[in-house]
């Protein structure tokens, strides 16, 4: 039979066991306490230095502006211009007025030479700021103090200034900012909840600069004794050996104001100035109280409610670590979003910077094009005038023209590729089949030295793409691989599937988000640098040496990869070699934009006998060239300047078997425009537009498919192949027309 326990042994372990257990837990609670105010302390000092910095950072991009404005300028120019420098400082402080109080520029005697606002008279003293002090001994830095009321008024906030100088350089007067404490104050209040919190801006030599709550009568600086300064200084001396990190809490009393305080503080980035956290040490020591009150009553209770409270102590500690990792999280996704946006605006300047490249160029290459019609015809011209006269030497300087001609409307097609306002034929095309029938042409233009490797991908999709220029863009990779190659190499020609995300379409409005065929061409070359990889695809950028290269081949790729809807991209490294990827839209996703010939083949010649022609040029050079040439074939030929001009003639009867006119021209009517409204005035009269933007012209002004149209430059045997295609296909509409009894004109006169 077991002997009950004894009275002494029951009461000992009800007075031992609940004094251990509140030990225990007594110094788990401190601990506790502990962590809970380090993970404070530095989250509220991480989020409020980030803030602090934006600010400080607003008022040092302010002093760099205005140093821009005055950069160059002597004090005696900056006193003529102070009205338009206050005006300058004054829409700067505007368009910051939730940071920024004052802006001024200082002359070098401490005289406000001018200043943005209101309060500030111009030749106002501010020579006893430390600015001007460090200025004047030659530093170039910013410098950071708390603003002076006779420069601003009480609690303005932080002053910060930089010397007009370089480092070394003769003073030469400062510009100031004052930064706004209430701008301070809300982003400190948002960085914590803590009751009785405060936050302060100190300097690396103890002054402290801004303070939160700060009650009348507190130092200006910490003491040389004082804790924090002290610790302050060892991390200044200690900068070299790593990056700044959150400090261990301090016990000090940074306010002055007699109360202890736990200090936290971090150093803000490289600026001479620390961001300061207080927490009153009676509120902690209050919750301490409270906690080991509960503490000593749970170890009273039974079972139970030690098992509750173990379970709601370990729940609380759950719950604020979750706080944390959200907070990290958060703080992690901020990062990323930032980078992602960066990226964006990266790749949307360059896709402007090469928008304004586009259109500058298709401006040129139109008007190059009526240049070359002009110099084509007169040169065709002299051929017929001089006829069998004309001596070798004539006719090989006319040849040698005609060629010249020639060449630069190859150039001008490049051109028109980059700016995307090239005649394409798009149809669906097997990119493996084109690469293996095209593989001989690009081994051709390899030297032995290179080896050429092609790895297709045996389950890829159609694409959608003009094959010709698909050809030519594969040539032109392939080339600029082989001279990135001088001492032989590897060019590696892949396809394969791909799909591209929006943040891979950055700047480029003409793709979307989805599936691609990727095909892909690697070399083992030299390499690109960054600066040469951003300006890659520009035209006439190159950086071979002269004669072998004009630096539109990656240019015309761009421009074609660009108009059918697909992407380009180039990855290089120096020494590393280059790869160029052509991202093609696939065949069933992609609605085919078909530019039929514009030459009729084997159309015949037409005699000019007895047939009357309007041309309307606005370029004085072309019109005279294609009323010459007309006028050579027989044809009666009158001439107009501009639509509006044209429309009055026919509206007066002139005769017009047929109209031949230019698509862009001033007078607000364009060619098609003007081929509209001929219509309904001649209904039976043959229409023939020109332009130097060739199939492009007719669908920017709503015209294509409507009217024929032949490119610039062109000769006179192509455009009396088209007079005599136009005439044939008009005749029976002609014959209709007069049947119906309306105003026609017989379309051709045998």
């Amino acid at each position: 039979m077991d002997r009950p326990l004894r009275p002494g042994i029951i009461l000992a372990a009800a007075v031992i066991l609940p004094a251990l257990l509140f030990a225990i837990l007594l110094r788990h609670e401190n601990g506790h306490q502990r962590d809970t105010l380090q993970n404070e302390g530095a989250v509220a000092t991480l989020l409020a230095r980030e803030q602090t910095l934006r600010i400080v950072e607003t008022g040092i991009l302010s002093l760099d502006r205005v140093m821009a404005a005055v950069a160059g300028l002597n004090w005696s120019q900056i006193q003529a211009r102070r009205t338009a420098l206050q005006a300058d400082l004054r829409h700067i402080e505007e368009g910051r007025a939730d940071t920024l109080a004052i802006l001024a520029l200082v002359r070098p005697d401490g005289r406000i030479a001018a200043a943005g606002g209101p309060d500030q008279a111009p030749n106002a003293q501010a020579g006893n700021l430390e600015v001007l002090r460090a200025a004047r001994e030659g530093s170039a830095a910013v410098t950071f103090e708390a603003a002076p009321e006779e420069l601003a008024a009480q609690g303005a906030g932080l002053l910060i200034g930089r010397g007009r100088a370089p480092e070394g350089r003769p003073f030469d007067g400062a510009v100031l900012a004052v930064l706004r404490a209430e701008a301070f104050f809300t982003a400190w209040a948002q960085a914590t909840s803590q009751s009785g919190a405060r936050f302060a801006l100190v300097r690396d030599d103890g002054t402290i600069v801004l303070r939160q709550n700060a009650a009348p009568g507190m130092p200006a600086s910490l003491g040389p004794n004082d804790t924090l300064r002290r610790a302050i200084a060892l991390n200044v001396a200690g900068r070299r050996r790593g990056p700044n990190r959150p400090q261990a809490p301090l016990a000090a009393d940074p306010f002055g104001d007699a109360a202890a305080q736990f200090v936290f503080w971090r150093p803000l980035g490289s600026l001479p100035l620390n961001i300061v956290y207080t927490v009153p040490a009676d509120t902690m020591q209050r919750f301490a109280s409270v906690s080991t009150a509960l503490i000593a009553l749970s170890c009273f209770l039974t079972g139970l409610f030690l098992a509750l409270f173990a379970f709601m102590m370990r729940r609380r500690m759950q719950r604020e670590r979750e706080t944390f990792q959200r907070l990290e999280d958060n703080a992690s996704d901020l990062r990323a979003e930032i980078a992602r946006r960066e990226a964006a605006e990266v790749g949307l300047r360059n896709a402007q910077r090469m928008e304004g490249l586009g259109r500058l160029t298709g401006g040129v290459a139109h008007d190059f094009n009526n240049l070359l019609t002009a110099i084509l015809g007169t040169a065709r011209a002299l051929e017929r005038h001089l006829g069998p006269r004309a001596d070798e030497r004539t006719k090989r300087l006319l040849g040698a023209a005609v060629a010249a001609v020639d060449r630069g409307a190859r150039l001008n097609a490049s051109l028109l590729a980059f700016a995307r306002r090239q005649p394409l034929v798009l149809a669906t095309v097997n990119a493996n089949v084109l690469v293996e029938e095209f593989k001989p042409l690009l081994r051709r233009a390899l030297d032995e030295s290179i080896n050429l490797e092609i790895a297709l991908d045996q389950k890829l999709p159609p694409c959608r793409a003009d094959a010709a220029q698909l050809e030519a863009a594969l040539l032109n990779l392939v080339i600029n691989a082989r001279d990135a190659m001088p001492r032989g190499g590897t060019i590696r020609v892949v396809s394969r599937r791909a799909w591209l995300q929006e943040q891979a379409l950055a700047g480029n409005a003409e793709a979307q988000p989805g599936p691609y065929v990727a095909i892909e061409v690697r070399d083992s070359g030299e390499g690109m640098p960054p600066e040469v990889r951003e300006r890659a695809f520009e035209p006439f950028f190159t950086t071979k040496e002269n004669g072998r290269g004009t630096g539109l081949g990656l240019s015309q790729v761009f421009g074609f990869m660009r108009q059918i809807g697909g992407h380009v991209a180039i990855q290089s490294a120096q020494r590393r070699g280059t790869t160029v990827t052509l991202y093609l839209p696939l065949g069933s996703e992609t609605e085919a934009r078909v530019h039929r010939a514009v030459a009729a083949p084997g159309a015949a010649m037409m005699s000019g006998a007895g047939v009357s022609v309007l041309v309307v040029e606005d370029e004085p050079a072309v019109r005279g060239v294609a009323v010459e040439m007309l006028t050579d074939a027989g044809f009666s030929v009158l001439a107009a300047p501009d639509g509006p001009t044209a429309l009055q003639l026919l509206r007066e009867g002139v005769p017009a078997d047929i109209i031949f006119s230019d698509v862009v021209m001033p007078g607000g009517m364009s060619g098609v425009d003007l081929a509209r409204e001929a219509r309904k005035l001649r209904p039976g009269a043959a229409i023939l537009l020109a332009s130097g933007y060739a199939a492009e012209a007719l669908a920017k002004h709503g015209g294509e498919g409507e009217f024929d149209l032949i490119p610039k430059p062109y000769d006179m045997d192509a455009v009396l192949s088209r007079f005599a295609a136009l005439v044939r296909r008009r005749a029976p509409a002609a014959a209709v027309a007069a049947q119906d009894n309306r105003p026609a004109v017989v379309a051709a006169r045998r």
